[in-house]
């Protein structure tokens, strides 16, 4: 079975590649870039190009059994990709997102389903390239694909990945802090919940997705709904640490013009509930728990990344910028 990866080498990617080397799926070949961890991999094919230029045509001119497409993030050239494939691919699965949903952050619905609205994108959002125009461009991608009749897909909405080479230091962000800090802020008394997808399980989602006989072309493709008190709680059992958590109220947040989500990683003031009873009622799939995935990263932190510094490109609250913060409150155990 020939499989052509569009990505592989970063993060989803790389776990799905390595998942894949330990199956049957032997017949890999990476389309990308080949400027993000070029030298891993050795054994499998790859085909170097940029998907957004007429790079893509090299992925034409011969039969695919699966395209899996970790790297789709602008639909402007969607209809390109597309007609380049049409006629030679028997499956094609989209990694998508679950928050492109269209909700009110401050009053989201209790659970969150495949059949919600997704987020409308502007003609000028298609083409903006910006974080900001992440969710519109993801659901407009979706879009483009479900017009297309001819086209045998799945489209995957994990939640917020997380595992082993993830870049974005964003969960990172706390275990560092129980790792090394005695005091730290934590918001809201860290009770606040949202929906993860460990990328191990995602990779097996994935897999199944390759011959899986769907009932449906989309699926919520999540593992857990976690506060991250419980990740920090967790987290300190772990590594024998008691750090004394300081309460930030959203009031004082806004008040301090702290961003919510990237200043204070993975934090909402609201919860956000993603429901996978579709998922599990299809495939074989057990979930990973907080548990079991915390423990697995505070083990890749310690040992594979030896809790190096954060990115200097974070948009995490810095060190000194916390200190002052916690100088104007009083401390308050969570």
């Amino acid at each position: 079975m020939k499989i052509l990866i569009i990505g592989g080498t970063q993060f989803v990617g790389r776990n799905l590649v390595e998942a894949l080397l330990k199956t049957d799926y032997q017949d890999l070949t990476l389309f990308n870039r080949g400027k993000t961890n070029s030298d891993i991999f050795p054994q499998v094919k790859r085909i170097t190009g940029d998907r957004y230029t007429d790079d893509i045509k090299k992925i034409g001119g011969q039969d695919w059994d699966v395209v899996i497409d970790i790297s789709g993030y602008y639909p402007t050239t969607m209809e390109q990709l597309l007609e380049t494939i049409k006629g030679r691919v028997g499956r094609y699965i989209y990694v998508s997102t679950s928050s492109h949903y269209d909700v009110d952050y401050e009053n989201p619905p209790e659970i969150i389903r495949e059949d919600f609205p997704l987020v409308p994108c502007t003609e000028e959002e298609k083409h903006d390239t910006s974080k900001q125009s992440y969710n519109p461009r993801k659901a407009e991608f979706e879009r483009i694909l479900r017009s297309k009749k001819w086209l045998n897909k799945i489209i995957l909405r994990p939640s917020l990945i997380i595992g082993n080479h993830d870049h974005t230091d964003r969960l990172y962000y706390w275990f560092r802090k129980v790792h090394n800090q005695d005091t730290f802020l934590l918001p809201n008394h860290g009770k606040n919940v949202i929906t993860y997808t460990d990328v191990n399980d995602f990779a097996k989602i994935i897999i199944q997705s390759i011959k899986h006989n769907n009932a449906f072309d989309t699926y919520n493709a999540n593992s857990f709904t976690a506060s991250l008190g419980e990740f920090v709680h967790l987290a300190a059992q772990k590594l024998g640490k008691t750090p004394k958590l300081i309460n930030v109220t959203p009031e004082f947040v806004e008040e301090h013009n702290i961003p919510f989500w990237l200043g204070l990683p993975l934090w909402i003031p609201a919860d956000r509930r993603i429901d996978n009873s579709r998922l599990l009622k299809d495939y074989q799939f057990t979930p990973s728990t907080v548990e079991a995935t915390t423990e697995k990263l505070i083990d890749y932190y310690a040992n594979g990344l030896q809790w190096r510094d954060l990115s200097v490109d974070s948009p995490a609250l810095k060190d000194d910028r916390e200190q002052e913060l916690m100088g104007l409150l009083k401390s308050e155990i969570v």
